[in-house]
C-alpha cells in the first residue's frame, strides 16, 4: 500500500510581511491620516514588485482599467481641465495630472493585489489576524473618540503642534467611518472565524456609533446596503450574486437618465422637501451634471471636467456613476461598469464553494460602491487605495480559509 506524499505549501515569507505592514498600519491611517492609505497602497506595490515575476497578459478586469485609463487620458485632448501647453516642466507637475496617476495607480495597486492572491495560506491567515483585530482596535477608538467629541483626535493635533477646533476634527475622524464601513466585513468575518462574536458586535457598534454622531450618514447607508447583499448572499448563494451584478450594472447604466426622468416626473423637486440641506445640495449637483451630460453623452467632457463648473460642481458630482458619465461619457461609464460587474459576478461564482466569504465580499464591494454613489471622487487617490485595500482584505481572509480561487479579482497585469 502507497500513500501519496503530500508536498508542503510554498511559503512567502516576503508577501506576506508587506501584508502584515499594510494592514498594520490601517488602524492608525484611518483614524488620523486618511489620505495615507495612497501612499501606503503604492508603497506596497513597490516592495512586491521585484519578487512578482515577469510581466504578463493582463487579465480581463485588468484590462478594463487599463482601457479606461487610455481613455481618461485621451479625452484630455477635449477636457477644459487640461493642464496649459509647457505647464509640464518636472516630474512633479507630470505627477498632478491626474491621467498620469490612473497608471501608476493601476501598476502598483495592481501589484498589491496580485501579491495578496499569491500568498500562502498561512502568511494570507497572519495577514488577515492583523487586519480583523486592527480595525477592531480602531472602531474602538474612533467610537469612543466620538462619544467624547473628537477630544482625542484634538489633543494629538495639539501634540503635533497643530491644533483644530472641535468642529473639524468631528469632520476628520468622521472620514475613518467611510473605511470601517468597507473593510467591516472582511474584518467581521476574521473575528467571527476565530469564534470572537463578541467582537463583530463591538465592531459594528463601533462603525455605527461614530457614523451617527459624526453625521456620516452615507457609511449608514452602506452599511445597511451591504447588510443586505450578505443576507442575500448568504442565502440564495449563486442567485444572490447574480442579482448583485444586475444591481451594480443598473446605475452605471441608466444614472443620468433616472436623475432626469425624476425631475420631468416631479419627482426630484418632492425629494427636494424632505432631505437635509447636504442632500439637498446633492440633487442640485446630480440635476446638473446630467443636464450636462446630454451635451456630450458619448464622449463625455473630459477627465476632471467636474472642476471646471465653478459652484455648480464643487471639486466632483458625490455620485461616480454621473461622474464617469460627465467626464467620459458612454465609454466610460460602460468600462468601469464592466469592471465592477465582473468583480460582482465573481461573487457569484464564489458561492459555489464558500457562501460566506462571497457574501463578505459582495457586501464590501457594495459598500463601497454606495459611499462612491453618495460621497467622493471618482479619481481620488486615497478612496482608490481604499478600494484596493478592500479587495486585498476580502482575498486574504479567503485565502487564510484554503479554500481560495481566483473568481473575485486579478488586477495586475503581473504574475
Amino acid at each position: 500500500m502507497t500513500t501519496a506524499s503530500v508536498v508542503p505549501e510554498k511559503g512567502t515569507p516576503w508577501l506576506g510581511g508587506v501584508m502584515v505592514f499594510v494592514f498594520a498600519l490601517t488602524p492608525l491611517l484611518g483614524y488620523a491620516a486618511q489620505l495615507g492609505f495612497a501612499p501606503l497602497m503604492a508603497l506596497a506595490g513597490l516592495l512586491v514588485l521585484p519578487v512578482m515575476g515577469r510581466p504578463r497578459a493582463p487579465a480581463a478586469p485588468a484590462l478594463m482599467l487599463l482601457l479606461l485609463a487610455i481613455w481618461a487620458a485621451y479625452s484630455m485632448t477635449w477636457s477644459p481641465a487640461a493642464p496649459p501647453p509647457g505647464s509640464l516642466k518636472d516630474y512633479g507637475d507630470v505627477e498632478k495630472v491626474t491621467a498620469v496617476k490612473l497608471f501608476l495607480q493601476l501598476a502598483l495597486y495592481g501589484a498589491a493585489v496580485a501579491a495578496a492572491l499569491r500568498l500562502s495560506a498561512r502568511a494570507a491567515d497572519r495577514a488577515a489576524t492583523v487586519m480583523g483585530f486592527g480595525l477592531l482596535a480602531l472602531a474602538v477608538v474612533v467610537g469612543v473618540d466620538a462619544l467624547t467629541g473628537a477630544s482625542i483626535f484634538q489633543k494629538l493635533r495639539v501634540l503635533t503642534g497643530d491644533p483644530v477646533r472641535p468642529d473639524i476634527a468631528k469632520i476628520k475622524i468622521s472620514i475613518g467611518c467611510y473605511v470601517m464601513s468597507v473593510l467591516f466585513w472582511p474584518a467581521a468575518a476574521v473575528l467571527a472565524r476565530r469564534g470572537r462574536k463578541a467582537a463583530v458586535v463591538l465592531l459594528l457598534a463601533g462603525v455605527v456609533t461614530t457614523s451617527v454622531l459624526s453625521s456620516a450618514d452615507s457609511c449608514l447607508v452602506a452599511l445597511a446596503a451591504g447588510g443586505a447583499v450578505w443576507l442575500l448572499v448568504k442565502g440564495t448563494g449563486k442567485l444572490g450574486g447574480r442579482l448583485l451584478t444586475l444591481a451594480v450594472a443598473a446605475p452605471f447604466v441608466v444614472a443620468p437618465i433616472a436623475v432626469l426622468w425624476a425631475i420631468q416626473t416631479g419627482f426630484w423637486g418632492w425629494l427636494h422637501g424632505l432631505v437635509p440641506p447636504s442632500w439637498d445640495a446633492r440633487l442640485n449637483i446630480w440635476a446638473f451634471a446630467a443636464d450636462h451630460i446630454q451635451d456630450h453623452p458619448f464622449r463625455g467632457w473630459g477627465l476632471d471636467a467636474s472642476r471646471t463648473f465653478g459652484d455648480a460642481v464643487p471639486l466632483h458630482t458625490h455620485n461616480a456613476q454621473l461622474q464617469l458619465w460627465l467626464e467620459l461619457g458612454a465609454v466610460g461609464a460602460a468600462l468601469a461598469g464592466a469592471f465592477f460587474c465582473w468583480l460582482a459576478y465573481g461573487v457569484a461564482r464564489a458561492a459555489h464553494t464558500d457562501r460566506g466569504a462571497a457574501a463578505m465580499s459582495g457586501a464590501a464591494l457594495t459598500s463601497y460602491l454606495v459611499i462612491g454613489a453618495l460621497s467622493f471622487g471618482v479619481w481620488q487617490e486615497w478612496w482608490i487605495a481604499v478600494g484596493a485595500l478592500a479587495i486585498i482584505a476580502c482575498v486574504v481572509v479567503r485565502r487564510s480559509s484554503g479554500e481560495y480561487s481566483d473568481e473575485l479579482v486579478e488586477l495586475s497585469s503581473l504574475g
